[in-house]
């Protein structure tokens, strides 16, 4: 009877040290921090200006960001990217013209991030962009001899540049912060038209096209606002 409680003594004490062991061994520190931002911008508007005639100089496009950062460098990895699609028709029973605009704009770059004092911090960093633009009008005159005129813009730009951004936290997951930039771009932009009369259904003319080479160098002052999740 002594031998099976001295068993059962020793196997109690096992799992109780292995629990104690399990209990008080720490967690691994964690690797990354993931950070997801959104343009502001109009909602703040919105709610504190009421001056509708206001002009809006925010030239930032990247309505979206997101950045990887190694939690103990701060090195990490940013991607932006903003989108704008407007479809718009004015017709006044004579002259009708209808507008596609669809551009694109996306960056991916490098930085690092730094801690500031309290619940500040900064980052620094280069982007590389590409943007596209495929723009569309047709422009319709109603006449005894009705003209319509297509005409397409395209253009694609691609550069880089250096930015630098600053944030503050409310929470240990919740921040606020704005950027700022120096990008230059270059790129070509291809504009074609085309001119057809109602007088001459079968005829399909040759279209106007006209080549530009585009460069151009500009600053983002950190006039733009992300609300931010860190996780």
């Amino acid at each position: 009877m002594k031998k099976y409680l001295a068993i059962l003594t020793l196997s109690v004490l096992t799992l109780n040290a292995n629990a104690q062991t399990d209990s008080t061994t720490t967690k691994k520190d964690k690797l990354f921090d993931h950070s997801i931002g959104i343009q502001v911008n109009d909602l703040i508007r919105q709610v504190f200006n009421f001056n509708n005639t206001s002009t809006n100089t925010n030239t930032n496009p990247f309505l979206l960001t997101y950045t990887i950062n190694a939690a103990k460098t701060g090195w990490g990895i940013r991607i932006g990217t903003g989108y704008n699609y407007n479809s718009a028709t004015t017709n006044d029973g004579i002259n009708k013209k209808t507008t596609d605009i669809n551009d694109l704009q996306l960056r991916l770059g490098i930085e690092k991030s730094f801690k500031l004092a309290g619940n500040w911090s900064a980052g620094a960093g280069i982007d590389g962009l590409y943007n596209t633009n495929n723009d569309n009008t047709k422009a319709l005159t109603i006449s005894f001899d009705t003209v319509t005129v297509n005409t397409k813009t395209v253009l694609s730009t691609y550069g880089g540049g250096a930015m630098a951004w600053l944030r503050y936290s409310f929470t240990k997951n919740i921040l606020i912060g704005t950027e700022a930039s120096f990008y230059y771009l270059t790129g070509y932009q291809t504009i074609t038209t085309t001119t057809k009369y109602s007088s001459s259904p079968t005829y399909n003319p040759t279209p106007d096209k006209n080549d530009n080479k585009i460069s151009n160098g500009s600053i983002s002052l950190p006039i733009v606002f992300y609300a931010i999740v860190k996780f």
